[in-house]
């Protein structure tokens, strides 16, 4: 520990031996084992190396991993725009460890914005109440949830916006692809990856829109999927051209074309706490389906 601040080498015990019998004592000392927090020597996920760990134990056995991702989302959550998700998959033993040296990164990484709210977070099913009860044990709060909701599709594809016209935009090289992910990092959207777009581009349903102020592209919107259960999958507009309703038009004729091909309803997954998103399916009557995942947070 230096300043409050787990190293990236921590290590911790395994064993415990101090209520034992002493010939249990002699021999339990023999099997104890200690854990040691460390970074992986190869790239993982293109991640910074920093940003992701791994517990071994002294026998060179890797016990688990975990990697934080930092994401700065002012148009997602105005509230609270620094974001830091965090994820872990390690053995029982190792979990606090492990936990501490994630929690102790986010921290650092947090220091990038000092005067903004901001949280860490990670996901669980609403199922795993072992890993529920751990988050809960170490201060997570179980408020926000991801829900699936079905959309309306309108009947048509609304007016017009003043010098604003919405264009497909072409995915047929490496180039723009990369140009797209980008933009969508860009835009609060950093978990569409590449290889995540090019699974959608092989669904019967996939499009990907911009919309235009004057010549300057402002937003973008992508739906795939199946022509009966189609998805968005992302929309955002630029910060400079928010609280225009820029996106709910945006939205608007990116579900009256799809209806047009036939698709019979599109869902969308939004964040129960990023009340920009809740308005903006509210616009087109959002139906909860089912709740599909919960993002246990801890404030930074």
């Amino acid at each position: 520990m230096e300043n409050g601040i787990l190293c990236a080498s921590c290590k911790g015990t395994l064993t415990s031996t101090a209520r034992f019998p002493a010939f249990i004592r002699r021999f339990a000392i023999r099997k104890e084992t200690t854990m040691q927090v460390t970074h992986p020597q190869e790239p993982f996920m293109n991640l910074p190396q920093e940003d992701v760990f791994v517990v071994v134990n002294d026998y060179g056995v890797q016990l688990g991993y975990g990697y934080v991702m930092y994401q700065f989302q002012p148009s997602v959550y105005p509230d609270k725009p620094v974001n830091i998700f965090f994820t872990m998959d390690c053995a029982p033993e190792a979990e606090y460890l492990l936990f501490g040296a994630l929690a102790a990164r986010a921290r650092q990484l947090r220091e990038q914005y000092p005067g903004q709210p901001g949280r860490m977070y990670t996901s669980v099913t609403p199922g795993d109440a072992r890993k529920i009860s751990f988050l809960e044990h170490n201060g997570l709060t179980m408020g926000n949830t991801e829900d699936l909701v079905k959309l309306h599709i309108p009947a048509d594809l609304g007016a017009e916006l003043f010098n604003c016209s919405i264009i497909p935009l072409p995915l047929n090289t490496q180039q723009e692809m990369n140009s797209l992910v980008d933009r969508l990092r860009l835009g609060g959207l950093g978990h569409i990856t590449a290889q995540h777009l090019q699974g959608l581009q092989m669904s019967p349903v996939f499009h990907v829109w911009g919309i235009l102020y004057g010549q300057s592209l402002v937003g973008e919107c992508i739906i795939a999927g199946r022509t009966d259960a189609a998805e968005l999958v992302g929309i955002y507009t630029v910060p400079e051209f928010q609280q225009r309703g820029l996106a709910k038009h945006l939205l608007r004729r990116a579900l009256g074309i799809v209806g047009q091909e036939g698709v019979s309803e599109v869902r969308a997954r939004i964040m129960s706490a990023s009340q920009p998103q809740v308005r903006l399916v509210r616009n087109y009557g959002a139906e909860l389906m089912e709740q599909t995942l919960m993002f246990p947070s801890l404030n930074l």
